[in-house]
């Protein structure tokens, strides 16, 4: 019988790949183009924080990303430290993304919401799945 925190389980294990994918497809559109985040009506770059340099924030996602998709591989095989991993690279996740706001409003708040969810599926839920079922 399929536990409520299998679901769970499963849930942020999925949503995790995705964001990763996400966050790599952004991290290479970054370095392929590093002025894809200029402001058109104003003809000005967006200013990040530490550095305005595109192809280092790039770096950045693309990065997280990966790391983000091997969480993902690892919460899929019920590896506890998976779990820990997930929610650690989800949280800087939500960090990084918060950096691109002002850049990105839509596409930052959706992955933040989304990193949100999936900290709270391995939270609130993962001990459920790490403990064996009592017969």
């Amino acid at each position: 019988m399929e536990s409520s925190g299998q679901g769970w389980r499963d849930f942020a294990g999925i949503m995790i790949v995705i964001v990763g994918t996400l966050n790599v497809i952004n991290g290479l559109v970054a370095l392929a183009n590093s002025a894809y985040l200029n402001n058109v009506e104003n003809d000005r770059m967006v200013n990040l924080p530490i550095t305005d340099d595109i192809r280092v924030w790039g770096w950045v996602v693309l990065i997280i990303g990966v790391l983000l998709i091997l969480a993902g591989a690892a919460i899929f095989s019920g590896q506890t430290w998976g779990r820990v991993v997930g929610i650690v690279f989800a949280g800087g996740n939500i960090l990084v993304q918060f950096t691109w706001i002002q850049a990105l409003p839509f596409w930052s708040f959706t992955l933040i919401v989304i990193d949100i969810l999936i900290i709270y599926a391995l939270v609130v839920h993962g001990r459920d799945v790490s403990e064996p079922e009592a017969v």
